[in-house]
């Protein structure tokens, strides 16, 4: 049974673990099959990765074709969140429903605290800046000239299309932004990679491990090659917030900031969003503010996480008064 699997699992040690993974066989409805949960999971992301991707995508590109333009920005945007809660999110409702009885426990449905999310917005406002000054150090590595006009060009075509999509001229249509662009993805996201994938992976590597599966497969299901390490970086903190705090909301709110505050910043600042250009600051800028974000970024960890330890110990004094 999936229960037994987990306790021999090495994350199922952490405090805290057992609230996390406080699932009955009664409540596995596709235990039934003698499928393992890891195997389960990379069923759901063949599957999902195929209607998302490659269904969705299509009709995308059948309705649109390839170019992203003003006259027909809007219609992209909206068949881009309908396709993300039709091709990703309720796919993945159903595939956990087939799973388990009770979705809202299986995903970790759970409220955090107030400090702990104050720390967690700080905290990927921070990293965000680290991993831009990543990206300038990226674009120093030399391409070898023979390919180098490929990688150009397709460095451009994404750029572009991430540009129109998200840069806007009115409040209103930022706010439309936002929805598309960073809360619909914050939620439907999160709930497939943090709340079906690494809930299964964790069966196999334990709670943290789980995290670190789940963020790489994160980074390569967006299919950016320019962007791979930042994503891979986020989507596993995203996958240890919700280790540490036993809440897959921490992970909603952290994707939810880090996608909000670069539609803002472009919004304000009209700047490039993935690659820098001859105006990027110094090696030595580059390099403090990269040092001064990563100490932020940890020391709102470190503080998030005795925040959680704090909000944990007070409950167990409640329960026992």
């Amino acid at each position: 049974m999936m229960d037994d699997n987990l306790k021999d699992s090495p994350g199922h040690n952490h405090p805290g673990a057992s609230d996390q993974t406080n699932i009955t066989s009664d409540d596995t409805v596709f235990s039934d099959l003698n499928l393992h949960p890891s195997v389960y999971a990379l069923i759901a992301l063949i599957g999902i990765f195929f209607l998302y991707q490659i269904v969705g995508g299509g009709i995308t590109l059948l309705l649109f074709g390839f170019d992203f333009t003003d006259d027909n920005v809007q219609a992209i945007r909206l068949a881009t969140m309908i396709g993300q809660i039709l091709f990703l999110l309720i796919p993945t409702l159903l595939l956990i429903r087939f799973q388990t009885k009770n979705i809202l426990q299986f995903v970790r449905m759970k409220p955090i605290g107030f400090s702990e999310a104050v720390f967690i917005i700080i905290g990927v406002i921070a990293a965000q800046q680290f991993l831009q000054g990543y990206l300038v150090f990226q674009d120093m590595i030399p391409i070898p000239e023979t390919i180098k006009p490929f990688v150009d060009d397709m460095r451009e075509s994404i750029e572009q299309m991430y540009r129109t999509l998200i840069m806007v001229d009115t409040i209103p249509e930022l706010l439309f932004v936002i929805l598309v662009v960073a809360l619909v993805p914050a939620f439907s996201e999160e709930i497939l990679f943090r709340g079906l994938i690494q809930r299964n992976f964790e069966y196999s590597f334990g709670l943290a491990g789980g995290a670190v599966v789940a963020g790489i497969i994160f980074a390569l299901y967006h299919l950016n090659p320019f962007t791979l390490m930042p994503l891979m970086a986020l989507g596993i903190v995203f996958g240890l917030l919700v280790y540490k705090t036993g809440s897959i909301l921490a992970a909603i709110l952290a994707h939810f900031v880090n996608n909000g505050v670069a539609i803002i910043s472009v919004y304000y600042r009209r700047e490039e969003i993935l690659l820098p250009d001859e105006t990027d600051p110094s090696f030595a800028t580059t390099t403090i503010v990269m040092l001064i974000s990563g100490f932020i970024a940890v020391l709102c960890w470190i503080l998030m996480v005795k925040a959680v330890a704090g909000r944990k110990r007070n409950r167990e004094q409640e329960n026992v008064f």
